[in-house]
């Protein structure tokens, strides 16, 4: 990991963290900078320099509104209001970490940038029965990076089951919170917007 983290590039580092100011809410410095890197890998490797550059969109072929900045930031806000008004209406606590939350949301679609890639589905277009299109989606490519970059099992699993994929286990209380927050950004967006957008 340490190589992968030493070649990153600091100009797309610093992208990430002005695209993303509300992980300057976390108190915990090294979860923070484990996350900023973790964006920054996945999307240098897959030829991005910014979370912007790629379409609003759940998927790909998906109706897209404003860049993916947007859907982050959304995800993230709104996963930090269920569980503030949970706490606070239920005057109790779920017994989970801000700092994790804040965590887990900004990185549920880290694996993006390799489902989005235009090389990627160019070369997966042209050969769909031997390479799948996509090749994977991004839950399980955020899989690979977020291990790959050292984050926390917590996070590891909300990359893997935000999506449709988390049918198939016991989804965290982190989980649940951003399959919510995703979920609803989504069709609330659909509804309002009348945006064609499929139901995995």
């Amino acid at each position: 990991m340490g190589e992968k983290t030493n070649a990153l590039r600091e100009d797309v580092i610093q992208n990430v963290r002005q695209t993303l100011p509300i992980l300057s809410q976390m108190k915990d410095e090294a979860l923070r900078e484990q996350v900023v890197n973790a964006w920054a890998y996945s999307l240098q490797i897959n030829g991005y320099s910014k979370i912007e550059e790629m379409p609003g969109s759940g998927m790909p072929e998906a109706a897209a509104i404003g860049d993916q900045s947007h859907h982050i930031r959304v995800v993230a806000q709104n996963a930090l209001s269920l569980y503030d008004n949970l706490c606070e209406v239920y005057e109790t606590d779920l017994g989970i970490s801000r700092d994790m939350l804040i965590a887990c949301a900004v990185c549920h679609d880290i694996g993006k940038p390799y489902e989005y890639n235009p090389q990627n589905r160019a070369r997966w277009s042209q050969n769909v029965h031997q390479t799948g299109m996509p090749n994977v989606r991004h839950p399980a490519y955020g899989v690979y990076i977020a291990i790959t970059m050292g984050l926390p099992e917590e996070i590891v699993h909300v990359c893997a089951c935000h999506s449709p994929e988390g049918r198939f286990v016991h989804r965290s209380v982190y989980a649940t919170l951003v399959h919510y927050a995703d979920d609803g950004s989504w069709f609330s967006l659909a509804s309002a917007f009348d945006l064609d957008i499929p139901k995995l």
